[in-house]
């Protein structure tokens, strides 16, 4: 038998949302509670003061590219061909250099939205 024969389906729902707020499964897009409550500690502890640098290194190396990768590609499905993508971690905007029609641009993006907050003619 099914947990459904037993339960309506509107106390189903309602564990759901229950289940979901209590979670934390309705929260924003790309937000860590872990990481705001014990950032902070965490960046005392020797272990990360060890290994700092390769954990720059792997957000230089891994996530940097796919974020400028990512912004390349939707500046270019609007009809300009991009020069350069800039991205600073902890920025909440993707900076693109891109040309269309003769004409230079910057083209401003929010992250992690990737939508176009600016165009402007360079």
């Amino acid at each position: 038998m099914h947990i459904t024969t037993f339960v309506k389906p509107a106390a189903v729902t309602a564990m759901v949302a229950a289940l979901a707020l209590t979670t934390g499964c309705v929260t924003a897009p790309d937000y860590n509670a872990y990481g705001d409550l014990y950032e902070d500690i965490y960046k005392d502890t020797k272990l990360y003061k060890k290994h700092k640098k390769t954990l720059k290194n792997i957000d230089k190396e891994l996530y940097q590219p796919a974020i400028e990768q990512r912004a390349a590609n939707k500046v270019s499905s609007m009809g300009y061909r991009v020069k350069d993508v800039k991205y600073k971690k902890g920025d909440h905007k993707i900076k693109v250099k891109a040309r269309r029609g003769g004409e230079d641009y910057k083209i401003e993006l929010d992250y992690p939205s990737y939508q176009v907050i600016k165009i402007k003619e360079d």
